[in-house]
């Protein structure tokens, strides 16, 4: 980790070397602007772009040269050069540090068992729900908008219950949009459950 953090940091360190003249703001811009120009010219000369779009596209970049001349920045004045060293030194070192042994405080997986009765709490929960819409449903017109929507209910909670679209389910949910009407809130999921159950078969 030391080693990997140390290469991360080389960029910064490189950028430490002598003989390097820190362009401002304003010099950076310009350089920028001019080398566009230089490519647009290559563009046209390759025929790249038309005439009329290197017109368009040379003034604009003359006026963002303009803009960018205009600049006041100050010149850089290496102010920030020892916080850039540490930050190359230390980074190594906490990172190092942050691996020996001890030092990252063991955090305990969740218990299997606690995990197993969460699951059997929850398929509890929708066995119980499944019992009342089979209740619910066994005093309806199976052809009834009530009904449809307790089918459409029911296929879900089925389909959850399985972790799949079941046969029950499937024929729930065409029960129900049989008889959902056009804006039924749960027509939509209807639908969406017919979709996954014809690509699956497919």
């Amino acid at each position: 980790m030391a080693a990997l953090a140390v290469c991360l940091m080389a960029p910064l360190a490189w950028a430490f070397r002598g003989g390097r003249k820190v362009n401002n703001r304003r010099e950076t811009a310009l350089q920028l602007h001019r080398a566009q120009l230089d490519e647009l010219k290559r563009d046209l000369a390759d025929g790249r772009i038309a005439p009329a779009e290197y017109d368009g596209a040379k003034l604009e970049i003359e006026r963002r040269i303009l803009a960018a001349d205009a600049l006041t920045d100050a010149a850089p004045d290496g102010n920030a050069k020892l916080l850039l060293i540490a930050a190359a030194v230390l980074v190594p070192v906490m990172a190092f540090l942050l691996y020996l042994p001890g030092s990252t405080p063991n955090v305990p997986s969740e218990p299997h068992d606690s995990w197993i009765a969460q699951q059997q709490k929850a398929q509890a929960q929708i066995s119980t729900v499944i019992s009342q819409l089979r209740a619910h449903l066994a005093g309806l017109d199976p052809n009834s908008v009530d009904a449809s929507e307790g089918q459409a209910y029911l296929g879900e909670a089925l389909a959850e219950q399985a972790g799949a679209l079941t046969p029950e389910a499937i024929a729930l949910f065409k029960q129900s949009i049989a008889n959902a009407p056009a804006n039924a809130s749960w027509r939509t999921l209807d639908e969406q459950r017919l979709v996954q159950a014809a690509a699956q078969q497919q």
